[in-house]
């Protein structure tokens, strides 16, 4: 499992944030504090950057979007894609902590589980893009229903204890199924 991280939060392009100095753009918004979970790179390994000679990318230098629901057999899947905003490459390897997030900064559901193997790590040149792969069901499949439609994505990319929001109400959870791939390419 990943490990918790409560009350941290940050908006892309912007540094760390502290309280009233957040700078949402036109995708990215600030929302309270909520709960939500901080990814780890694989336990008891060698930080990737140290492997890779660049080094891991921060959130403050990432930017996200999320893509259309592509669905089949019942199954949802959607793209959150993180874009290198640096002018250097940077090395991300690992889950990303995944929380859906009301207006009122509150948490619904649960943050995403894993889903599948850690893969090597990912380098991402500027102005490039890498991602994870966001699963859920169709609603009907499972008996359980779906969650209520979030304000906001509240992600921790791998290894980051700060986090970006993304405005987002497209994503609908259904079969209490909400899980995350590690980062790929």
């Amino acid at each position: 499992m990943t490990a918790g991280c409560a009350g941290t939060s940050g908006t892309s392009g912007a540094s760390p944030a502290t309280p009233g100095k957040e700078r949402p753009s036109d995708a990215y918004a600030s929302v309270p504090a909520a709960a939500a979970v901080a990814p780890d790179e694989s336990a008891g390994s060698e930080p990737a950057a140290a492997r890779s000679g660049s080094p891991r990318c921060r959130a403050e230098d990432l930017g996200m979007s999320l893509g259309r629901a592509d669905a089949g057999a019942g199954q949802i899947y959607y793209r959150l894609s993180f874009e290198n905003r640096s002018q250097a490459s940077c090395t991300l390897r690992g889950f990303p902590g995944v929380s859906l997030i009301r207006r009122d900064g509150s948490v619904i559901g649960v943050p995403a589980e894993r889903e599948g193997g850690m893969r090597d790590r990912t380098v991402i040149g500027p102005g490039r893009a890498a991602g994870v792969t966001l699963h859920t069901l169709n609603e009907g499949i499972e008996d359980s229903g779906c969650w209520d439609r979030p304000d906001y994505l509240r992600v921790y990319p791998p290894g980051s204890t700060e986090a970006l929001t993304l405005r987002t109400p497209q994503l609908r959870i259904c079969g209490d199924r909400f899980t995350a791939t590690a980062m790929g390419g």
